[in-house]
């Protein structure tokens, strides 16, 4: 699998600390010309469908969990990965601490059924909204957000994803 990039906003001047590593997935979806992704309807802005890998769970079994968890859409299939992206940062609950997240890619096909989200507590407050947009919208306004300094770490992450993919597409 490609490495497609690597955020590293440590604050160096903490010099040697412990990382705490997490693996996560992120789907894919692409049909008709449009992306499905999950809006925050707080912080307004798009990113992809997806989560953490639970310990002893398969990166397929996560994908699906996730995906339906935050659209409300069932994965039919898990295609090729597009690859990864590793991210590390100031771990926010242990200030002497790294974290280090790997988001793994993957293309994905969803049916047309539609179920009811199962949203974690920190997604509800976010209010997270399935939403199927361009590519060039969800970029615009991830851009927006992204210059005004968006506070969540995945912000800087989906953007650079979204411009991949649309360098990618005719």
């Amino acid at each position: 699998m490609k490495l497609l990039k690597i955020f590293d906003k440590r604050d160096k001047l903490l010099g040697h600390q412990p990382i705490i590593y997490r693996d996560s997935v992120r789907a894919i979806i692409l049909k008709h010309g449009k992306i499905l992704l999950v809006f925050s309807e707080t912080s307004n802005e798009y990113k992809f469908p997806g989560g953490g890998v639970n310990e002893q769970e398969i990166r397929h079994i996560a994908l699906k969990r996730e995906v339906l968890e935050e659209t409300g859409r069932k994965v039919s299939s898990v295609n090729e990965s597009l690859g990864y992206i590793d991210q590390i940062y100031n771990d926010v609950y242990n200030e002497r601490a790294y974290f280090y997240l790997r988001s793994f890619y993957y293309f994905c096909e969803v049916t047309d059924d539609e179920y009811s989200q199962n949203l974690d507590a920190y997604e509800r407050e976010l209010k997270f909204v399935p939403r199927w947009v361009t590519i060039n919208e969800a970029i615009k306004v991830n851009q927006e957000k992204h210059d005004k300094g968006s506070e969540y770490h995945w912000t800087e992450r989906e953007l650079f994803v979204l411009k991949l993919l649309k360098e990618m597409r005719p």
